[in-house]
């Protein structure tokens, strides 16, 4: 459909929205110097690294790297599709959108299957009310009135054309058959779901897009599936798609942790027994896509399948999705469920106290592996570890979150007493060791000077100036200046050793020491002028972010930069 929207159109659309307003329409955002600053929406973080720029129109974060227009934030935001959020913007700003007759054909075409969707929910919810089997049934599973009416949960009766009886007059064949209501054999078409309890499935934003269905009738046919899905749909991709993610996304522990579980029914007995941040996959393993939207709106995965084969397979298909999409910060477990107990049964028998004594005896990522390849290999001898190894190293193959690929290998290596890395750490380490470091900033310079010549003079009116006091490159090279003078006869390798027990300085100390640094004849001057540079850095920063009309301000800060500058010749 976007294609039929001119492109003409969309340009001038762009041209004429603000991505300030049309952002800020959904989250709060604050201004620090040219651009707008905000938590980012799509994930969890404690600060702000979320940038929107006026000037560029453009959303970027620094955090899990989101980035677009404002376009790309609504579709993105809002879960709208690329028209849809066209159509979201134009509407904020009172214009109407040129359709075609085509783009205004399938424009139409899916309005139509989203209403009939949501009249084929109320027509189930209301057959609900008239079926004694399908309470009773709902009772025997201990699921609320008030929980069946929070999902919107109804019942399809054992009849080949209710739907036709009660929605044909609005809705045509073809418009039923196109939301995979009903299904067409020869020239006959009937409901395709008849005698079941019926799940609405929505998108996140709370529409109905599909429906799952729990067979309650001739249960003991082997030709009927205990479940159903709807087919797929212009709205619904069932690996795309969680069971109860509108719900679960909402819910403030949702923050920490998403439980994914197997079916309709574990989240509802789960919901109901107050845990709330739980969504399920819908007939299939736990695919990419699942994973990416869960990490939108957690920090952690929590993966609950039953403890038998079926279940362990459907677990270890979750791990090797993970591999291309989990980042660092990013965290998936995983609980074997009791054989024979779903996630109802759990709940039902203990509650959530039971669910949360069961959900503490998780299991990382890394035993699971560790637990699957050990067993699929002889560590008793060197071949088998070889295997082990080579196994690790293939599935963390597509895994691109750089400190856990580093962690995994080393805690998997661990577990059975090797000293390995894996080919692609090999590379990567001797890429470094050729590598020649060069310095991006003026005080990583100075430092570098320090380190090699720990004995130079430096100007100290410049090192004490309140301008940079606050700078931790200046904090640090007055932290390493008083170690020089506690000890005289210091060097390099002395310094760096003497901040071991820091490890966030001493890593940074390792990394400068690895740059490049020219001979100097004058590393004093060099070293004075590194600081009188970033004092006027400092200066222009605050020159930028200034209001031009402030005329005092601005001939102060015109005048300091013109008095460093003089300063700086003299080294």
């Amino acid at each position: 459909m976007a294609q039929n929207i001119p492109k003409e159109f969309i340009d001038n659309l762009l041209e004429k929205a603000n991505i300030i307003d049309i952002i800020g329409s959904y989250i709060k955002l604050e201004k620090k110097g040219n651009d707008y600053w905000a938590k980012c929406p799509f994930h969890n973080e404690k600060t702000s690294s979320f940038s929107v720029s006026e000037s560029k129109q453009f959303f970027h974060c620094f955090g899990c790297s989101a980035h677009g227009n404002a376009i790309g934030f609504v579709m993105e935001h809002a879960n709208k599709t690329y028209p849809e959020a066209i159509e979201t913007i134009a509407n904020s700003l009172g214009i109407e959108i040129p359709r075609n007759k085509e783009s205004a054909k399938q424009y139409e075409i899916k309005k139509i299957i989203q209403e009939s969707l949501e009249d084929a929910k109320d027509l189930y919810v209301e057959n609900l009310k008239n079926s004694k089997l399908a309470i009773a049934y709902l009772k025997s599973r201990n699921i609320s009135g008030a929980t069946a009416k929070l999902f919107g949960i109804g019942y399809a009766e054992n009849d080949f054309q209710n739907l036709n009886k009660s929605l044909g007059r609005k809705f045509t064949e073809s418009n039923l058959l196109d939301a995979g209501l009903i299904v067409k054999k020869d020239k006959n078409a009937y409901d395709k779901f008849r005698g079941r309890i019926m799940f609405p499935i929505f998108d996140t934003s709370g529409k109905v897009i599909a429906f799952g269905g729990r067979n309650i009738i001739e249960a003991d046919k082997i030709d009927l599936a205990k479940y159903m899905n709807s087919p797929e749909t212009v709205l619904f991709s069932k690996k795309k798609v969680l069971y109860n993610l509108n719900l679960a996304r909402k819910d403030k522990s949702s923050k920490e942790s998403i439980f994914i579980v197997e079916g309709y029914m574990d989240v509802v007995a789960l919901h109901q027994a107050e845990i709330k941040n739980v969504v399920a996959t819908l007939g299939t393993a736990v695919t990419k896509d699942n994973l990416e939207q869960c990490f939108k709106y957690t920090k952690e995965i929590i993966c609950c399948f039953d403890g038998d084969k079926a279940g362990e397979k459907a677990a270890w298909k979750g791990v090797e999705n993970i591999m291309s999409v989990i980042k660092d910060g990013d965290e998936i477990n995983f609980v074997f469920l009791p054989e024979n107990n779903d996630p109802d049964d759990i709940v039902n028998e203990g509650g959530k106290e039971l669910w949360k004594e069961l959900v503490q005896r998780k299991i990382s990522i890394e035993d699971f592996i560790y637990k699957k390849f050990s067993r699929d290999s002889n560590l008793d001898t060197a071949a088998g570890k070889t295997q082990y190894l080579q196994k690790v190293d293939e599935l963390l193959k597509p895994l691109k979150a750089p400190i856990m690929r580093k962690m995994l290998h080393e805690s998997l290596n661990e577990k059975i007493g090797a000293k390995y890395l894996s080919q692609a750490d090999n590379v990567s380490i001797k890429k470094k060791t050729k590598k020649n470091f060069t310095t991006s900033s003026p005080l990583q310079k100075a430092i570098l000077i320090l380190l090699h010549h720990p004995n130079l003079k430096i100007d100290q009116d410049l090192l004490q100036d309140n301008r940079i006091s606050d700078n931790k490159g200046v904090i640090l090279i007055k932290s390493i200046l008083n170690k020089i003078e506690n000890d005289e006869s210091t060097n390099m390798g002395r310094i760096i050793e003497s901040f071991r027990e820091d490890e966030k300085t001493y890593r940074t100390l390792e990394k400068i020491s690895m740059m490049e640094i020219m001979k100097l004849e004058w590393p004093e001057k060099e070293f004075n002028a590194c600081l009188c540079l970033t004092i006027k850095n400092v200066l222009q920063e605050k020159l930028d972010n200034i209001d031009s009309m402030n005329l005092e301000e601005f001939s102060n800060l015109k005048k300091e930069m013109s008095e460093i500058q003089d300063k700086a010749k003299n080294f």
